[in-house]
């Protein structure tokens, strides 16, 4: 089995990701999430203190990682569920894996033909943390600013061919 990228496949992954972002983020948070840039990942990302990533297999297999600050994500609780947080704890991370998880969800439906599968979220947390793809991918990072703050989504894909 080898895999391949092409810039073309990679804006075909991102574009239903970034769609998922502002459908999810309206639905359960109220709030429209604006795209305010797009580089490959680097040493210059973001660094946030709470992320949610999710594997995808399928016709195609990668990753989806959702960051937010603690600020960021304590206000997704709040906003989910109507629950107060002071700091990073089980219900925070519950309600970021759960976005996370819609998020991907809904990028998947619009990946229907890569009859694509989503893994449970796994949540990272602490300052400056990191998440390390296969030396075949090349995350693309999304970032993201909203009325409650910004945070960022990498997405890293490759296609598998037989």
């Amino acid at each position: 089995m080898s895999t391949s990228v092409t810039p073309a496949m990679t804006v075909d992954y991102v574009n239903p990701v970034i769609s998922s972002t502002r459908n999810v983020f309206e639905m359960m948070l109220g709030c429209t999430p604006r795209r305010t840039g797009l580089m490959l990942k680097g040493e210059n990302a973001p660094k946030h203190e709470l992320s949610a990533v999710i594997g995808i297999t399928g016709k195609a297999a990668g990753t989806i990682i959702v960051s937010f600050s603690k600020e960021v994500a304590i206000e997704v609780l709040q906003r989910m569920v109507g629950t107060d947080a002071q700091e990073i704890n089980s219900d925070v991370c519950d309600a970021v894996g759960e976005l996370t998880n819609m998020i991907a969800g809904g990028a998947k439906a619009q990946l229907a033909h890569l009859e694509l599968s989503i893994s449970i979220p796994n949540i990272v947390s602490g300052p400056d943390h990191k998440v390390h793809y296969q030396s075949e991918i090349k995350p693309i990072c999304i970032l993201f600013e909203s009325e409650i703050g910004p945070f960022m989504i990498e997405v890293g894909f490759t296609s598998l061919q037989k």
